[in-house]
């Protein structure tokens, strides 16, 4: 280990205790107004038990690489790592199905339409598993599906993105503790295939590689903004996005800097801030918004099937010209989530590229065919619909880290649960459309009781 990366694991190992002074401060906001609830529980729980083993095998064994009798690199855990993933996931399949009960026989239960369309989706994806040989529904897709049925009957808005902000705070603060305690073990090793980042190191806290870490980073920026109240929250957003370029990843670096600027030019707000017109969305932020979402999706779409400098894009093109060649198989329902994965097995493709084909479009074009795609599209458009005119820059605000990272990575994994399922969760959570109160001291139409206790805080 150099001194400059041990000089730089110092630094986040202050900066993360540091955080913890806001972070107080900002919960215990949230608590007076009671923006905390079941929903912000399940989506916190999610989070957390997704990447428990992952946090455990690292701050226990410090990411140690092993090879096969080839001297490849041996992706996954070992066996200790992988009961405590399945214990993990059983205890969130038995956490969201009891959410799910709880919020089926209560009286102000509705029923969200996004994360029904996500499932639609995952069950896609298992269908044409099915059809290709693949078992139909394995664990860890169960649980995705059963955590998508328990965001249908949730509550949309503040409750949810808070649950996802305190998986962010929490993920940072165990990197920058585990950075003091043991600051090898955060850091990876620069070669020229995965240079260093701006601050010359590859820190991937509590994770296993500075990649995953960065993803989970730069789609909680907008969590840690929305779900939280105050000025503190920016200054949170801030340090999530500081975090994100120094994990190293040169797509965390561009998008957390412009997912942070776009937020500072749209000043997303949620519905229950609406008061006394506070929160009136002008049509220049629209028309802003609009064509910055538009070209970093047209691009994402355009980049694997056709790049023109594939030498610079160096594994990535070669898998996504593999894919390509190979829809014309399957074209309309694809081959199913397991069928990119398989091919590591089969000795076909390296470990690096082995979780998925590294841009979130051709991952669900290949693995839902044309069908998969349009509902992916489907997905979007209610996102970004849903909230109607005012809501636009909340949604947007979510969904621009996601649309960035789809270049180059697959933030929503729509096959299996995984670390940023949480993520997939609060997205499709984002909040609907609230209508005006009739009479003045009278709830709107539709308005939850966590809303009207966010509008006065508890003493």
């Amino acid at each position: 280990m150099t001194q400059q990366q041990a000089d730089i694991a110092m630094v986040m190992g202050i900066l993360a205790l540091l955080s913890l002074i806001p972070a107080t401060v900002a919960l215990r906001r949230a608590r007076a107004f009671g923006d905390w609830d079941l929903t912000s529980t399940m989506v916190f729980l999610v989070g957390v038990l997704a990447n428990v083993p992952t946090v455990v095998y690292v701050m226990n064994s410090g990411r140690p690489e092993r090879l096969d009798p080839l001297g490849e690199v041996v992706t996954g855990f070992p066996q200790w790592v992988n009961q405590i993933g399945s214990v993990a996931n059983t205890i969130m399949l038995a956490g969201c199905v009891a959410f799910v009960l709880h919020r089926l026989l209560s009286a102000h239960a509705r029923i969200n339409v996004a994360p029904l369309i996500a499932c639609l989706l995952v069950l896609l994806l298992a269908f044409s598993d099915a059809l290709h040989g693949q078992q139909f529904l394995t664990p860890r897709q169960i649980a995705l599906l059963v955590a998508l049925l328990a965001a249908a009957v949730a509550r949309p808005g503040r409750p949810a993105l808070l649950g996802a902000a305190a998986v962010v705070l929490l993920s940072t603060v165990l990197g920058g503790v585990q950075a003091l305690i043991e600051p090898a073990t955060v850091m990876r090793e620069c070669r020229a295939d995965n240079p260093c980042g701006p601050l010359g190191v590859l820190y991937a806290g509590v994770f296993t590689n500075e990649n995953i870490f960065s993803l989970l980073l730069i789609a909680g920026i907008p969590f840690v903004w929305l779900g939280l109240r105050g000025g503190v929250r920016i200054l949170l957003a801030c340090y999530v996005a500081f975090v994100a370029v120094a994990t190293g990843s040169r797509l965390a670096d561009i998008t957390a800097v412009a997912v942070v600027a776009f937020m500072m030019i749209l000043r997303p707000r949620l519905p229950e801030e609406a008061a006394d017109g506070a929160a009136r969305v002008s049509l220049g932020r629209v028309l802003f918004g609009v064509p910055v979402l538009g070209a970093a999706a047209a691009i994402g779409l355009a980049t694997p099937l056709r790049h023109p400098n594939a030498d610079s894009l160096g594994d990535r093109a070669t898998i996504w010209d593999m894919a390509r060649d190979e829809l014309h198989r399957s074209p309309l329902l694809g081959f199913g989530g397991k069928a990119w994965p398989t091919k590591y097995h089969a000795g076909e493709i390296p470990a690096a590229v082995s979780p998925s084909l590294h841009n979130q479009w051709i991952d669900v074009l290949y693995a839902g065919g044309f069908v998969g795609l349009a509902l992916f599209l489907l997905l979007l458009l209610c996102l970004l619909l849903r909230g109607g005119f005012a809501g636009f820059p909340v949604a947007a605000s979510v969904l621009l880290p996601v649309l960035l990272a789809s270049i180059l990575e697959r933030p929503w994994s729509f096959s299996i649960s995984n670390s940023l399922t949480f993520a997939l969760v609060t997205a499709v959570l984002v909040p609907a459309a609230v209508r005006r109160a009739a009479a003045p001291g009278v709830a709107a139409s539709g308005s939850s009781p966590a809303t009207v206790l966010a509008r006065t805080p508890r003493h």
